[in-house]
């Protein structure tokens, strides 16, 4: 017994090295060793963090941080969209302190008004404020609202989200309790709009398993090094300190990229706010559970294309900007540093895939084609195993999986055309253009608000005078 006990560890170690002699015995076997370690050592380490590791913050049994500490800020350009209606309610049902809808121009906000006035009669105890700017600009509709934020936290929010749970703002504030936390992240569905093999539900699919990528990311990079490589600006919550800042005010307002030459920009806002929290020393969460998630309709046809480029574009710029700029994350993060932001220049799932079975079959080890067949089942697996949540919900998208790997390697072109564009800044999938010149037709004024119709206490909308966190 004491022999087997001694022998049995040891034929696993003398395998081992021999299995590692094998990788570098001939420079095409070190090759496929290098890309294979490469990309999938962080995949194994992010499902078991994932899976084993990550915990969201549980409610505390008596709270220092409630709803009605928490103003919610919806830029909106669309108040006339039926979901604008309905994330207003399912905002209102969480009782937030205070509500700031920001948009743009005297007919929108005639709109808004006009929307909100039977939302105040059945929530008294939460102030509704409605102001407006005179362009569409989200960073600058957020920073219009912000000095008028008088509660301890700020949660931004998309004027086409939902949030489904009662509980969703008391689950949100829990990770608050920490005074090293400033921001956080929560748990993105897409919503299931259609089934089969029409254009409209497939591409409601891949937005699906989109955001599920997304959530797999986010809570196995923060379980692991605290890393995350955005705070999602569909619903994100932050300390009103940090916001307020007068230098955070100024940066986020005018952002510049490659070198201070092009800009100011108009989307990427998450990922600067992101950035600017990692950059300060303030820890961030992520909330992966049932009642941090919020809903939101995505993937439309003549949309979602559109949407990826700007999505992909994004990232350039801003992972160049965590890595070379900031550098924060270096010392911070090193985990992201190498799963996200290094991973993400060489993440071309075609090219990637394709460079993988090449060298494998110029290794020593790879000539026939049962080692072929494995990579395959290894990859496939891989490419599967971030959607499983996805596909406990929907079973019946299981047959949607070829338009999935399709799309995937599709996508590898639109990241590469992305990285030859990155300077083009426009906000795809709206016309931002159009809902300025409505403004300026209108006559809009960026100092009106709506005083008239409800007692505002807080900071006058404009006046960017911060506050430092302790």
């Amino acid at each position: 017994m004491d022999l087997v006990r001694i022998t049995t560890p040891l034929s696993w170690l003398l395998s081992l090295v021999a299995f590692f002699s094998l990788l570098v015995s001939t420079k095409e076997n070190f090759l496929f060793a290098v890309l294979f370690c490469f990309r999938y050592i962080r995949l194994i380490v992010h499902v078991l963090s994932f899976y084993c590791v990550y915990k969201p913050t549980p409610l505390p049994v008596n709270p220092t941080l409630k709803p009605s500490d928490c103003t919610i800020i919806i830029p909106t350009i669309d108040p006339e969209n039926a979901g604008f209606l309905e994330c207003i309610r399912t905002v209102l049902q969480n009782q937030p302190g205070a509500i700031i809808i920001v948009t743009v121009g005297n007919a929108k906000v005639k709109l808004v008004k006009k929307v909100v006035k039977p939302f105040r009669r059945s929530w008294p105890s939460t102030t509704i404020s409605v102001t407006q700017t005179d362009v569409a600009n989200k960073r600058r509709q957020v920073c219009h609202a912000l000095p008028q934020v008088k509660t301890a936290i700020t949660v931004l929010v998309d004027d086409h989200v939902y949030w489904p749970s009662l509980d969703f703002l008391k689950t949100i504030c829990a990770p608050f309790e920490d005074s090293k936390v400033g921001g956080l992240g929560t748990n993105k569905v897409v919503r299931r709009t259609g089934s089969g093999w029409g254009m409209n539900s497939i591409f409601n699919f891949l937005a699906c398993v989109y955001l599920e990528r997304h959530n797999f990311e986010l809570a196995a990079t923060n379980a692991i090094d605290g890393g995350v490589f955005v705070l999602s600006g569909r619903t994100s919550a932050h300390r009103t300190c940090i916001l307020q800042d007068p230098d955070f005010l100024g940066g986020f307002a005018n952002e510049y990229f490659f070198f201070g030459k092009l800009g100011p920009i108009n989307p990427d806002d998450d990922n600067f706010i992101t950035r600017w929290e990692v950059k300060k020393g303030w820890r961030i969460k992520i909330q992966y559970c049932e009642d941090a998630t919020i809903e939101t309709e995505l993937g439309s046809p003549g949309k979602y294309m559109s949407q990826c480029l700007r999505w992909v574009r994004t990232t350039w710029r801003s992972n160049s900007c965590s890595l070379f700029t900031d550098r924060t994350v270096w010392y911070a993060q090193p985990w992201c540093t190498y799963s996200v932001y290094i991973s993400s220049f060489f993440n071309f799932a075609l090219f990637y895939d394709a460079a993988l079975f090449y060298t494998l079959r110029r290794t020593t080890f790879g000539g026939t084609w049962t080692p072929t067949l494995v990579m395959a089942t290894w990859v496939f697996a891989s490419k599967m195993v971030k959607l499983i949540p996805h596909f406990r919900r929907c079973p019946a998208d299981l047959m949607l999986i070829p338009a999935y790997i399709l799309f995937a390697y599709i996508h590898s072109f639109y990241k590469l055309y992305a990285l030859f564009t990155f300077y083009n800044v426009a906000w795809s999938g709206r016309n931002l253009a159009a809902v300025d010149a409505d403004a300026q037709i209108d006559g809009s004024s960026s100092d009106d608000s709506d005083q008239d119709e409800e007692n505002n206490d807080g900071i006058e909308a404009g006046d960017f005078s911060g506050k430092h966190c302790t």
